[in-house]
């Protein structure tokens, strides 16, 4: 990939200017512009779409307004090529549209033109943004919240890129990433974002089939009584709750089949249908399931087995269709000689892991079990696909030191042959720890792996918070620094007394984002994001003094009086932001978390009594397995810039 990126008229050196000049393309000038944009009257409509969005970006940035033209219209001296059409071809450029696929793209400079071309699906739409963003300087950081340079001249010197996305399915599963606009304009397709054909649709699981679908495809409550056969067998005896399927039973084989198709007929838009084990253990224990699974030494092969028979029947009559099942927990070894069907996509999952380390590198043996799977499935699954997890869903809020990985587990992936990421973050309610951090990153490595670390971060920080992006980025080097150095492994599950966090890198983080606080002060848009972000270390210093607190005077922690200090700003911006919860297994009793906290830190009645502690009612903790989307999804709305 060649890119050259834009002269903003700025200055530069006489003789250079000369050179540049005589090359560059003017797209804007004083206000006014000689270009027009011009795609085929039957173009997609991600790509009629491609050229509004690219004709109003353009005029933000410039106040010129392009003209959108049809190249039914007799050629103009200057124009933005819209993907294929007449006009295109009459240029004569070799341009492989086929090796695109549907979301690769070509940005060229030809002549007086500029060409914009890739698959119309999403190809087209997305060289838009490539355009604005790799080459003009635009960002999208949040719903809401961009990046859109302003200048008086916008030129562009010679330009030759290339780009084919490496993963084929990429999804920030974040609450804070669901908007539409959002995922379109940072080029992920993710299944839960509000996409529609404006944007080229998305990768699109059957509904009720994404994952964890044996009771649906073969309901206990509907077939148990009379064919007790059809499920597991564990310890001697066949288990209607909490059961997994007898995947070798050839009716059950028959019924997922059948269940699969009726499916898939019902719904042509949906590309990928889940054939999965459900979320716990209990596999089928039978003579026949075990033979098979002793053989290949996995208990996926069962599953794998069942999996194949069902892919192999649908293939014919749904050709563009996906089975896709997951190697997660007690099916995560892959098998010795078994194969998945070439329409089947693996999930592999790494629920176990230490997510504070990069995966390729950790020494903690979850990891290390975890890249033996890993590079294992590698060498037998033409479509891999991961379910990788970036948050801590028993504490939603508690700082995880997870940010500075996120690009070195996308590469690894990459480098063991996965095709598709779904990152599970916090889904089920807004503003949880540094999420809209989080779901930019994630997206620009999805797209482009070797995107800048740093880079991406900073330009994050710098959009979203302002002047307060300085110490805000101490704060995130200050947790991470910590982790990597002591060699702390932290879970999805970890506590607030969990080692990588201590009450004096909380006293520094508290201080630091008061400081933030500070800088945002004139700014009140920036400043409400500063404070819904603080409300992160905020809960990690109340909730570690809560436990100080609970073992009596002798247990003098420094975050007590931080705690008594931050108590009032945390809970006031708490019942402002819109979270329902602290968790992904409970929703949030606001009024009970808050009494509970004033009791335990003795702030009730004029913040002086200390009294024994109270359970906040949110620390019951449902188990964390692969999670499905929740129906919540669809009510989400954020408005996009």
């Amino acid at each position: 990939m060649i890119t050259r990126l834009v002269v903003l008229g700025l200055g530069i050196g006489l003789a250079a200017a000369g050179a540049a000049r005589a090359e560059e393309l003017v797209l804007a000038d004083g206000g006014k512009s000689a270009f027009r944009i011009v795609v085929a009257p039957e173009a997609s409509p991600s790509t009629q779409h491609a050229a509004k969005e690219l004709q109003a970006f353009l005029e933000q940035m410039t106040g010129a307004v392009l003209p959108v033209a049809t190249d039914k219209e007799p050629a103009g001296p200057h124009e933005i090529i819209l993907g294929q059409s007449a006009r295109l071809a009459k240029l004569g450029l070799k341009i492989d549209l086929k090796s695109l696929g549907s979301e690769g793209y070509v940005i060229r400079t030809a002549g007086p033109h500029l060409v914009i071309a890739g698959g119309a699906l999403r190809g087209n739409l997305y060289g838009v943004y490539g355009l604005l963003e790799d080459h003009l300087g635009c960002r999208w950081f949040a719903p809401g919240v961009s990046r859109i340079p302003k200048t008086g001249r916008l030129a562009i010197g010679p330009i030759d890129d290339r780009q084919v996305p490496v993963l084929e399915y990429r999804e920030p599963f974040t609450f804070d990433c669901f908007d539409g606009d959002w995922c379109a304009r940072n080029r992920v397709n993710s299944n839960s974002g509000r996409l529609g054909p404006e944007h080229g649709g998305k990768v699109r699981f059957a509904s009720g089939f994404f994952v964890h679908t044996f009771d649906r495809l073969v309901p206990p409550h509907q077939y148990f009584e009379k064919h007790p056969e059809y499920f597991s067998l564990v310890k001697g005896k066949r288990l209607k709750q909490h059961s997994q399927l007898c995947c070798t039973n050839e009716d059950v084989i028959r019924i997922c089949t059948e269940g699969i198709r009726k499916a898939m007929a019902a719904q042509p838009d949906a590309t990928v249908f889940s054939v999965s084990q459900n979320d716990w253990h209990n596999y089928c224990e039978c003579e026949k399931c075990q033979a098979l699974a002793k053989a290949e030494e996995s208990q996926i092969a069962p599953v794998l087995a069942l999996v194949n028979r069902v892919a192999q029947a649908a293939e014919k009559e749904f050709p563009d269709k996906a089975i896709e099942t997951l190697a997660y927990q007690w099916t995560r070894k892959p098998p010795k000689t078994l194969r998945p069907q070439p329409n089947v996509i693996i999930r592999l999952c790494s629920i176990e892991c230490c997510f504070s380390h990069p995966l390729a590198t950790c020494d903690s043996k979850a990891n290390q079990d975890f890249r033996r799977d890993a590079e294992g499935w590698s060498k037998v699954s033409d479509r891999l696909w991961v379910w990788d997890y970036v948050t801590d869903f028993s504490h939603y809020f508690l700082p995880f030191p997870n940010q500075r990985v996120r690009n070195d587990n996308i590469k690894f992936f990459v480098k063991n042959h996965v095709t598709g990421i779904f990152e599970q973050d916090t889904y089920n309610t807004p503003h949880s720890e540094l999420a809209a951090l989080g779901g930019y990153l994630t997206a620009k490595f999805l797209w482009n792996p070797d995107y800048d670390e740093n880079r991406a971060i900073d330009e994050f920080l710098e959009g979203y918070y302002g002047k307060a992006a300085g110490p805000i980025r101490q704060y995130i080097d200050l947790i991470h620094d910590r982790a990597e150095r002591e060699k702390i492994h932290v879970n999805i599950w970890v506590p607030p007394g969990h080692p990588h966090l201590t009450d004096e890198l909380l006293v520094q983080a508290d201080r630091l984002w008061e400081q933030a606080e500070q800088l945002a002060a004139g700014d009140a848009e920036t400043l409400g994001r500063v404070k819904l972000s603080r409300m992160s270390v905020d809960y990690a210093i109340v909730e570690r003094a809560r436990a100080a607190a609970g073992k009596g005077p002798a247990a003098k922690s420094p975050l007590l009086p931080v705690a008594a200090r931050r108590f009032k700003p945390f809970t006031e911006t708490l019942a402002s932001s819109g979270v329902t919860r602290l968790s992904e297994g409970q929703a949030l009793d606001l009024p009970a978390y808050r009494k509970g906290l004033e009791a335990a830190l003795g702030l009730a009645g004029g913040f002086s009594r200390q009294r024994e502690p109270v359970e906040p009612r949110i620390t019951r903790i449902a188990r964390i397995g692969v999670c499905r989307p929740r129906s919540s999804l669809s009510s989400v709305s954020v408005t996009s810039v």
